[in-house]
């Protein structure tokens, strides 16, 4: 008869970071899987998409601006805020928004700088910033500015469902078990 003995000691500190290494790991990797999607989803084209598709950019700059973050116990997917503001907010759940003020009440003075109004191409107006000089040229920006917020306050915008993360998310569920299988290494 042969007897064996045998003693196992668990150093919970090292399982413990060594879990904490392998979802940090993990975490990252499912947030780049849905990161990507959400970008490859969004197509580039100056017309508006259908509502209930992803939303088109004309610019690539909503594609540009999906960023993943991981901190110790989860991940954040999404558009930065300084980027786009409220307004990937508004595609992905829909909703409607008052219009916004192009800027608070201000008295331009000569020597600031300030919009003028431009014609270009016919009857096309555009704003442009300019080093105002005289007296009068600042009186017309201040009036520019008042004219331009009062026509904003009554606009309100609708913006239909056009989600984009919430079915990259979906695209990807089946694939995030995947991603924290034996991610724990001795």
């Amino acid at each position: 008869m042969i007897q064996v003995k045998t003693q196992v000691r668990l150093d919970r500190t090292k399982v413990i970071k060594k879990v904490e290494q392998a979802n940090f790991r993990s975490l990252g990797h499912a947030g780049g899987a849905i990161r990507l999607t959400a970008r490859r989803s969004i197509r580039r084209s100056k017309k508006p998409s259908r509502p209930g598709t992803p939303p088109h950019t004309p610019t690539g700059r909503l594609k540009r601006s999906i960023r993943y973050e991981v901190t110790a116990n989860d991940v954040v997917i999404g558009p930065v805020n300084e980027i786009g503001g409220k307004l990937w907010n508004l595609h992905e759940f829909g909703g409607r928004i008052r219009g916004r003020r192009l800027l608070k009440a201000h008295r331009f003075s000569p020597g600031e700088f300030g919009p003028i109004r431009v014609k270009t191409q016919g009857f096309n107006v555009s704003f442009h910033r300019i080093r105002l000089i005289s007296d009068a040229q600042a009186d017309r920006a201040t009036r520019l500015i008042e004219q331009e917020n009062e026509r904003r306050s009554g606009e309100v915008r609708n913006y239909p469902q056009r989600p984009f993360m919430g079915p990259a998310l979906n695209i990807n569920r089946p694939r995030l078990p995947k991603f924290w299988a034996n991610s724990v290494k001795p």
